[in-house]
């Protein structure tokens, strides 16, 4: 004859809330769950020492790693920071901020060409009535202001050396 208990005085002699207790039986396959029903719809103290015992062990020695492990994963880490190094030298690369800063000056340009294109058309359309003609002046200052856009010079962060790669190629004719 056994010592029978409550899910929640179970849960009370090892410290958990009866709700954390619950979580941890169900991610437990069905050989090793915590509760085991015996009498009276009360569960069986010793098997559920026993298992709470094994499913405690089971999780200390899960999170223990070797030194070697260690190691091989610290090694690991170094390779893929020397890959990521060796990539941005080359190019291949480049840092998220300098991006974000080339795409905001790219787009405050094109905003700020956006913004006068109203105060450039509307003095040259204010007298005209034919449409096809003010068509084509809308049509000329839009094409000057996307030029504007393309024509803008690189700033000096986003310029990439190109000095090398021509040289290179200049030298496998």
């Amino acid at each position: 004859m056994g010592i029978y208990l409550t899910k929640k005085e179970l849960a009370t002699v090892v410290g958990y809330t009866y709700r954390r207790l619950h979580d941890i039986n169900m991610s437990l396959p069905d050989d090793g769950k915590l509760f085991v029903e015996g009498e009276n719809k009360k569960y069986d103290l010793a098997i559920f020492v026993q298992r709470w015992v094994r499913y405690k062990t089971d999780q200390a020695t899960s999170a223990e790693m070797s030194l070697d492990e260690v190691k091989a994963i610290h090694e690991q880490v170094k390779t893929e920071k020397t890959q990521l190094e060796v990539a941005r030298m080359r190019g291949s690369m480049v840092d998220i901020q300098d991006v974000r800063r080339l795409w905001g000056d790219i787009a405050n340009t094109v905003r700020q060409s956006l913004i006068h294109l109203p105060s450039t058309v509307a003095p040259m359309v204010t007298m005209m009535d034919n449409t096809e003609i003010i068509g084509n002046i809308i049509a000329t200052e839009i094409n000057k202001a996307l030029n504007l856009i393309a024509d803008a010079p690189v700033p000096d962060y986003a310029a990439c050396d190109d000095t090398n790669e021509s040289e290179e190629d200049d030298g496998e004719v």
